[in-house]
């Protein structure tokens, strides 16, 4: 019978051990769920639609949508056009890390009295990247690139002197190598003035959009030929899991703390963000003009997850009679991949 019990009692004790190991995973994997270190931080594809556009707007640390009054607001809040006048083109570009540079260009248009179009288009793009393999990791002579595209248009519209709205359809476009993903999304935003102490109050839903689905010559596996009969197999083609783009609310508050003056302006503005692949942040910043000619701004965001916390950058406007031009820009320091820098310009005829 001894000889029996003993590993019978062993059994009993593996299988034990066994159940309380899973167990104790179970619950590690629950607290790692439901503490803070669980993370929303790659769930989708097209992040390159959260990063900021414009140097005035990056120097804010992307706290612009109440501000929002060039083409840049295009990206920030398509109802902030109707604050330009005339017809106003932006165009900016940031240099990035690995060669990888992020660009904008749009334009707006007046179309009556008080409603304003828009078009843009915004573009990542990693330059060429060499192809290697096991056997050849110098490379092999040949190329690819990831690009992502969005074009948008925008319609934006004044209902009375104090309030605003607009919105934008786009076409957003993903790539690397021989492998894309094609879908579109929806821009909302509105503007509320409410005409003392310099008050702006936005709010903005951005990226509205279905799943995308990746396809491509890529993702297809050729048919192998049988050497003794000849017969080939047939092409299979693999499918991808379908991906969301970021959905981004923003809600933005600004104040001219010195509206009264004609030499100085300080606005203060501040943002909350909360979108499907990132943590929730806090944004407050400030920019002072000197008499409409230069501009200092200064930033800092709290509960980023992309590292960015002091922004900061400057400005110089030009005018004179109906035309009117700025020059912007703006730097973050990034905690391991070093300063990234933007630049943009903005040209406007009343």
């Amino acid at each position: 019978m001894k000889k029996y019990l003993l590993p019978l009692l062993g059994l009993v004790g593996l299988t034990l051990a066994s159940t309380t190991a899973t167990a104790q995973g179970d619950a590690e994997t629950r607290e790692v769920i439901e503490s803070r270190e669980f993370s929303k931080v790659g769930v989708g594809t097209g992040t390159f639609l959260q990063i900021p556009v414009g140097a005035r707007g990056t120097a804010l640390g992307g706290a612009f949508s109440a501000i929002a009054d060039d083409p840049t607001a295009l990206f920030w809040n398509p109802a902030g056009i109707t604050q330009t006048r005339g017809t106003a083109v932006n165009a900016s570009y940031s240099a990035m890390f690995a060669g990888i540079s992020h660009n904008f260009a749009g334009a707006t248009f007046e179309v009556g009295e008080s409603n304003k179009l828009g078009v843009h288009a915004l573009n990542l793009t990693s330059g060429d990247i060499p192809v290697t393999t096991l056997f050849d990791q110098e490379g092999t002579g040949g190329f690819y690139t990831a690009s992502d595209l969005s074009i948008g248009l925008t319609f934006a519209g004044q209902l009375t002197d104090q309030f605003s709205y607009g919105a934008t359809g786009k076409v957003v476009s993903l790539s690397i190598a021989d492998v894309s993903a094609t879908g579109i999304a929806f821009d909302f935003g509105t503007l509320y003035d409410p005409g003392f102490l310099g008050l702006k109050l936005a709010f903005t839903v951005s990226n509205l959009s279905a799943p995308v689905e990746y396809s491509g010559p890529d993702l297809v596996e050729r048919g192998r030929t049988d050497q003794n009969t000849g017969n080939r197999d047939a092409d299979v083609e693999l499918v991808t899991n379908s991906a969301s783009l970021p959905l981004v609310f923003r809600a933005g508050l600004s104040s001219d703390l010195m509206e009264d003056s004609e030499d100085h302006d300080l606005i203060a503005t501040t943002q909350f963000s909360t979108t499907s692949n990132a943590p929730e942040h806090f944004a407050i910043g400030a920019e002072y003009v000197w008499n409409d000619l230069l501009s200092a701004r200064a930033a800092y965001q709290l509960g980023s997850a992309d590292a960015y916390g002091l922004s900061a950058g400057l400005g110089l406007k030009y005018e004179s009679g109906p035309f009117w031009a700025a020059v912007d820009y703006a730097i973050r320091p990034h905690a391991t991949m070093g300063l990234l820098n933007t630049i943009s310009a903005t040209v406007r005829l009343r």
